[in-house]
């Protein structure tokens, strides 16, 4: 599946669709070959804390993850091994300033293996997140979707 960066996101139902939202729902990293997108260098954290946020959806909100696994395109394509069957089954809500980014479970390896360049509030939005799940995120997430209740329910 693919969106270019900081496009509405209008996938499946539920979470993933913006109209769910109170704010925008901004899709970044869900790359896919041939599209373009941006590289470059990025904060050393920011692959670990993505990790943490891939993990955290896992636990936290493991019943909107799909069913089945991926394969990377760009490595396809770049005759390179794909590191998988892969992790995208996961999809992280990251809380911004009066929108919510949602970002594939590839978006490390993209950033690890293809120098994927996230845009900078993507990047800020990561670096401040709170650990995935924990009360803080949940409010977060709730005051980034205009005060009110994100459509997403934690798992008990």
């Amino acid at each position: 599946m693919y969106y270019e960066d900081l496009e509405l996101c209008k996938y499946e139902r539920g979470p993933f669709h913006a109209d769910n939202w109170a704010v925008p729902l901004r899709a970044i990293g869900w790359l896919e070959h041939p599209n373009p997108f941006r590289r470059g260098a990025t904060p050393p954290q920011l692959v670990s804390k993505l990790r943490e946020c891939v993990a955290g959806a896992s636990t936290a909100y493991g019943q909107y993850g799909f069913w089945g696994t991926y394969t990377c395109s760009i490595c396809s394509a770049s005759g390179r091994p794909s590191p998988g069957p892969v992790w995208s089954q996961e999809n992280i809500f990251v809380p911004g300033v009066e929108l919510v980014f949602i970002a594939p479970g590839g978006i490390p390896h993209y950033v690890e293996f293809h120098s994927y360049l996230p845009p900078q509030l993507f990047i800020d939005a990561v670096m401040l997140c709170s650990e995935y799940g924990s009360p803080a995120y949940c409010e977060a997430l709730r005051m980034a979707n205009a005060g009110k209740d994100p459509p997403l329910e934690r798992l008990a």
